[in-house]
């Protein structure tokens, strides 16, 4: 899983996880993980996700991070946006557009002053990228960028493991509170039958797939 894996299926389109549509996830449970706020949101391993529209034209200012160049001149040419780039060193560049900022660079080299203040987290497709023995570095990443603890909506898959090697990877819930509990406190807000939907996994061989959504909140704020 190192970074050629994501350069090479983005050169490729092999972008199966890429959603053409917003989450209904996203859609139905971000207004009570967040409220009437409208806090600032980092969407790591944000690929060209519409979710990052949705939550911009609901007054947020989004912040994500890709590690594919493609990725990113691709969201911003399909959503009709003009970005200006800017090179910030450490193998960063910033592409923004109005209320929309994508860090272009690897996820673990992201620094706190790179990322700034933020108010809430979104996770759809940054967990899940993960194989199981980076799951924990990746969790140790936010709380070093954030440790503030930032309210977290996120979304995880749940399958055998013996029947398919992801990506996507498997993040059972005794992980989420394993990698999140010392820090947060968490919700399940949904728990859905997501194989009918993903027909691409379904033919890799799995038998069942559950997609499931949890609120995080910072311990001290429960």
């Amino acid at each position: 899983m190192d970074p050629d894996f994501w350069h090479e299926r983005w050169r490729q389109k092999q972008t199966g996880f890429h959603q053409t549509q917003v989450n209904p996830l996203l859609e139905t449970f971000w207004p009570r993980c967040v409220g009437p706020a409208r806090p600032r949101v980092f969407v790591p391993l944000c690929g060209k996700s519409l979710d990052m529209v949705w939550l911009r034209n609901r007054g947020h200012s989004v912040l994500g991070n890709e590690l594919s160049p493609i990725a990113v001149d691709e969201f911003f040419r399909e959503n009709g946006l003009s970005a200006v780039t800017t090179p910030l060193g450490n193998g960063f560049v910033r592409a923004e557009s109005g209320d929309i900022s994508l860090l272009c660079g690897n996820y673990f080299d992201l620094t706190p002053d790179l990322i700034g203040k933020v108010g809430a987290i979104y996770d759809r497709a940054a967990l899940v990228a993960m194989p199981p023995e980076m799951q924990g570095r990746y969790a140790e990443q936010i709380f070093r960028l954030l440790p503030e603890t930032p309210p977290m909506l996120l979304i995880t898959l749940e399958y055998d493991a013996e029947e398919m090697s992801g990506p996507p990877f498997p993040v059972p819930e005794e992980a989420v509170v394993r990698l999140f509990g010392p820090a947060y406190r968490i919700e399940l807000l949904s728990a859905r039958d997501a194989l009918e939907g993903n027909p691409q996994l379904r033919a890799k061989g799995l038998s069942r797939l559950t997609e499931k959504a949890y609120w995080l909140r910072a311990q001290a704020s429960a």
